[in-house]
C-alpha cells in the first residue's frame, strides 16, 4: 500500500480526509466481485535543471476532471469512474465533461456525496449503494 500525504496536505470531505472516505469506500466494495478499483493519483511535479530552476511540469496521472476513483466491472470489463465530493462540493466543468464522456464510451459513472451528518461507515455504505445502482442501471441498459 502506497504512502499516505501528510494530513495537512489531504483534501478534506467534511470532517473526514478525503482519503479516509475512499480507504472506507474501497473496503465496503471490496465484498462485491464483480467491482475492482483503485484510487487515481494526479499532481504536478516540477522538474529542475542542475541548478535547481524549475524548467517544465509534468502532469502526473489522469486527464483534468478525471473522477477521483477508477476501476472495472466484471464480467462487463465496463470502466468505472466514480467521483467524491463533500456536502457542500461542487463539479468543475471538467469534471462534468469527463463523465459525459465516460458514459457515452458505455461506462459506468458515479457521483457520490459526503454527508456530514452520517458516521463515515454510513457514508461509505451510501456511496457503495449509488455505485451499485449506477452499474445495474448500466446493466438494464
Amino acid at each position: 500500500m502506497g504512502r499516505r500525504a501528510p494530513r495537512a496536505m489531504a483534501p478534506v470531505v467534511e470532517n473526514v480526509l478525503e482519503l479516509e472516505f475512499q480507504d472506507a469506500l474501497k473496503l465496503h466494495l471490496g465484498a462485491h466481485p464483480y467491482v475492482r478499483w483503485w484510487r487515481q493519483n494526479s499532481g504536478v511535479v516540477p522538474i529542475r535543471n542542475r541548478s535547481g530552476k524549475v524548467e517544465r511540469y509534468f502532469h502526473a496521472g489522469p486527464p483534468k476532471g478525471a473522477a477521483d476513483m477508477s476501476g472495472i466491472v466484471r464480467p462487463e470489463g465496463w470502466r468505472l469512474e466514480v467521483e467524491l465530493k463533500s456536502a457542500t462540493g461542487k463539479r468543475s466543468p471538467e469534471q462534468i465533461h469527463w463523465g459525459e464522456f465516460i458514459m457515452s464510451s458505455g461506462g459506468v459513472y458515479a457521483l457520490v456525496g459526503y454527508d456530514p451528518s452520517l458516521t463515515l461507515a454510513a457514508n461509505a455504505a451510501a456511496a457503495a449503494i449509488v455505485i451499485l445502482a449506477a452499474i445495474d442501471a448500466r446493466r438494464a441498459a
